[in-house]
């Protein structure tokens, strides 16, 4: 019986944490956030990771993103359709969109989190990115929408400054400066 206990206690808890798929790793990590010293740590270790935003790489993610929207998938999307008419205008702003929400939502889960620093360094790279795509953009498809990276641009500044301080907003008008000004 002695054996059994050391054979337990010689366990390394990471080799059945790393045996555990995704799912139930994170069940048992939600159980154990109940206990509140434990929980205490995880909002700090968290917090700790989300922290680290970087605004430029965010930037250059957009960007990538963006240019490598392949004008085929617009031709495939729009006009003549079995329910009509889809406007390739119409249509490569919708794309532009789609490609940009997981990163508009992304800063949303930090204004949610009231992590308002990383939600404005989240918004910086997105506009960046996108303003960069609209005076730089490389790929066909840039041709078909010329404007629109500015509109989405715009709307995502207007949703966002509508949630912060006039010092924040002066930061982010920056951007919009250093393309137009």
């Amino acid at each position: 019986m002695v054996e059994a206990r050391e054979s337990k206690s010689n366990q390394d808890p990471l080799e059945f944490v790393k045996a555990l798929d995704h799912t139930t790793a994170i069940k048992i990590l939600l159980q154990l956030c109940q206990e509140e010293t434990i929980a205490e740590r995880v909002v700090d270790m968290a917090k700790s990771s989300l922290s680290e935003v970087d605004a430029e790489e965010i930037a250059e993610e957009v960007f990538e993103c963006l240019n490598s929207i392949l004008v085929e998938d617009l031709w495939d999307n729009s006009g003549e359709t079995r329910y009509g008419y889809e406007d390739p205008a119409d249509v490569a702003f919708e794309m532009i969109e789609s490609e940009v929400d997981e990163y508009v939502q992304a800063m949303l889960e930090y204004r949610q989190l009231g992590m308002k620093h990383e939600e404005k360094k989240y918004c910086q790279g997105i506009l960046e990115g996108i303003l960069r795509y609209g005076n730089r953009g490389t790929n066909e498809f840039h041709a078909w929408a010329p404007d629109d990276p500015y509109t989405i641009a715009n709307s995502i500044f207007k949703e966002w400054k509508s949630h912060n301080t006039e010092e924040d907003i002066n930061d982010i008008q920056a951007i919009y400066t250093s393309y137009f000004g």
